[in-house]
């Protein structure tokens, strides 16, 4: 080989490696150009807020003076402070009791929808609506039915006669009166989830099904559940997540009855009043800190959980 086929292998060589890195420099900047705007929104609004909220856990600040650092004088106060322990206690109690409640829920109306009756598609759109609408329209909804005086639900009591209850001063009572109203609000919007992962399960298998002689019990167990759990997985997921949020039913509630304020105080509540009408930020912000560890703690679990459970086909 002369040393002019040397410098043709090189020079093709040299070529492609420029041309290489001519596409990798191009599609470098077109990711950039499409993902950048999302990073930089999320460093903006997520992760330095984030990290701003665990210095300001650590100082004694009123947002109008400047910050005095106190280390974790919050969080001791935290761990004794009565308040936090009830709050504690009734963001456990609606986790505990809306999570399993609205995937079940959602898993039976999704079935029954999938039937493709006549007027299914007008009871999607009912089920669904409440979900569209604002949580403190839908709370306001709830505090006007369940009313002691003049609500519908004792006008009904009242007609089999059945005296009046005080659906919103016992304390368990306003709660679950809370978890109805939680349920009417986002049962829909998991159904339809649900619904849309139930359209997708071939029909070859329920056919197999009916000519072994399987029941409908033994159809929802043994086909719909296992082929459905990516969509339950997400519903779990987004409804322990919206429980532990609960603020604006609480709000609505609480905002005339302080009784049923004390009684179902959560602690995205308690982050607020802390932070907003007491203006104890440093404070809040540990409390936010807590309920932030809480959530990242409970959502890596159930990631490590579907491993076990979860089936993607």
């Amino acid at each position: 080989m002369n040393h002019k086929m040397h410098y043709a292998l090189f020079r093709g060589y040299a070529m492609s490696s420029i041309r290489n890195r001519h596409i990798r420099w191009k599609n470098m900047c077109w990711a950039l150009l499409f993902a950048g705007p999302t990073v930089f929104g999320l460093y903006l609004f997520f992760i330095y807020p984030m990290f701003k909220s665990v210095y300001i856990s650590l100082t004694k600040w009123d947002g109008l003076s400047s910050p005095q650092f106190i280390g974790i004088a919050n969080y001791v106060q935290l761990l004794s402070d009565p308040t936090v322990g009830k709050e504690l206690f009734n963001t456990a109690f609606f986790i505990v009791l809306l999570v399993p409640i609205t995937v079940v829920l959602a898993l039976l109306l999704a079935s029954a929808f999938d039937k493709r009756l006549p007027g299914t598609g007008f009871f999607r759109t009912v089920f669904f609506l409440p979900y569209v609408m604002l949580p403190v329209v839908t709370a306001q909804i709830g505090m006007t039915m369940f009313n002691s005086k003049f609500g519908i639900i004792n006008q009904w009591l009242a007609w089999l006669g059945v005296p009046a209850v005080q659906w919103l001063t016992d304390p368990w009572l306003v709660r679950s009166v809370i978890v109805l109203m939680n349920l009417w609000a986002g049962i829909g919007y998991y159904a339809i989830i649900l619904l849309a992962g139930l359209q997708n399960i071939p029909r070859q298998y329920y056919e197999a099904c009916e000519l072994d002689g399987a029941s409908a019990w033994r159809k929802l167990t043994n086909v719909t559940v296992p082929l459905l759990t990516p969509q339950l997985f997400f519903s779990v997921v987004m409804a322990t997540i919206g429980a532990f949020k609960m603020f604006d039913f609480i709000f609505v509630f609480g905002k005339s009855n302080l009784y049923a304020r004390e009684s179902l105080r959560t602690m995205a509540y308690g982050i607020y009043e802390r932070g907003f009408t007491f203006l104890d930020i440093g404070f809040a912000s540990a409390e936010a800190v807590v309920l932030g560890a809480f959530m990242l703690i409970i959502t890596i679990a159930q990631n490590m959980s579907q491993e076990r459970w979860v089936y993607y086909s």
